[in-house]
């Protein structure tokens, strides 16, 4: 592991410590690092990217982001390990993550810190817009994982939030070991889950933003949908989440693709009037990549039991649905 120290943002001890896992994100960090540097805060923070990739990122941070912290890895690493690379890296009291690719709204910090302030959360996580509104591909896959945490989503405490978008409070991660450093997806769902068994409150608030720039492209979305499907199902073999059923009766899982397109419409319906109208025109699709989902569920379910890292890995992505 190579560390890279740079210029920090103030002389001050920060309040938080931004940490951004980084796979091959040239095409998408100047975006990301820019709308965390132009923040509207009074916040003092500071910036760690931990990158494993074998393109040009850590170039691009080096040269264009001083003020940034670079941790290189020397070998491929999967989000859950660069995250926890970041936060033994930093003893700030809040730890923000967030995706590469994502772009954060200038009040994003400012947000999230008013709502721990005003009460105790284990984490604070905030919406996705879609950053790929012309893409049907690109759509699909947005919705699949993220309909439930869309800007029109009402403010709730919930099970689990996206890690492309949330702010931890430090002795809360301490307490429940980080995250899991095997998973190549679901690592966040099974922390958040022994965060809910144990009483922890996490709170989802549409107000604090980020737009998602969205992979794009029906081959890729589709064999996606297959890896998050099969990590689901190996999520639920390991951490006891809701959907277990699944896991004892497999053929249940041949209707996962119905019930996942009545239970977006009926979200739709409830939440997003507008955006129902469009979905009337695209569920065929959604349907399609939902059945891959469900494929990757129900392979995994009837496998002989291997390494969890190993499949189709490609690139790293963190979030994916409950059933």
């Amino acid at each position: 592991m190579v560390v890279h120290h740079s210029h920090p943002t103030s002389d001050a001890s920060p309040t938080l410590t931004v940490i951004i896992p980084c796979y091959n994100s040239e095409r998408t960090i100047r975006q990301c690092l820019n709308s965390i540097i132009s923040q509207q805060t009074d916040v003092e923070f500071d910036m760690i990217v931990v990158d494993s990739s074998s393109d040009q990122t850590a170039r691009i941070v080096e040269h264009e982001f001083p003020s940034v912290r670079l941790i290189k890895l020397n070998e491929r690493a999967f989000a859950g390990v660069a995250r926890n690379v970041g936060i033994r890296a930093t003893q700030a009291p809040y730890c923000l993550m967030i995706d590469s690719d994502c772009v954060a709204a200038s009040d994003l910090i400012e947000r999230a810190m008013a709502r721990h302030r005003e009460d105790i959360y284990a984490a604070v996580g905030g919406s996705l817009a879609n950053g790929t509104p012309r893409s049907i591909s690109g759509t699909i896959g947005y919705l699949i994982e993220f309909k439930e945490f869309m800007p029109s989503a009402p403010m709730r405490l919930v099970q689990s939030v996206p890690t492309a978008n949330v702010t931890y409070r430090r002795e809360t991660l301490e307490r429940y070991g980080c995250f899991d450093e095997v998973m190549w997806l679901a690592e966040d769902i099974l922390l958040h889950w022994k965060m809910f068994q144990a009483g922890e409150r996490i709170l989802f608030d549409p107000s604090i933003k980020v737009q998602h720039l969205n992979k794009t492209g029906w081959r890729q979305i589709l064999y996606y949908q297959i890896d998050l499907g099969r990590f689901s199902a190996i999520a639920r073999k390991r951490g006891g989440l809701p959907g277990g059923i699944l896991l004892k009766y497999p053929p249940l899982i041949l209707l996962m693709p119905f019930a996942r397109l009545l239970r977006a419409f009926t979200w739709f319906a409830k939440h997003d009037k507008r955006l129902l109208l469009r979905f009337l025109l695209i569920w065929p699709a959604y349907l399609l990549a939902t059945s891959f989902w469900s494929f990757g569920f129900l392979a995994e379910c009837v496998s002989e039991p291997r390494a969890v890292a190993t499949g189709s890995e490609k690139e790293p992505r963190h979030e994916l649905p409950s059933p």
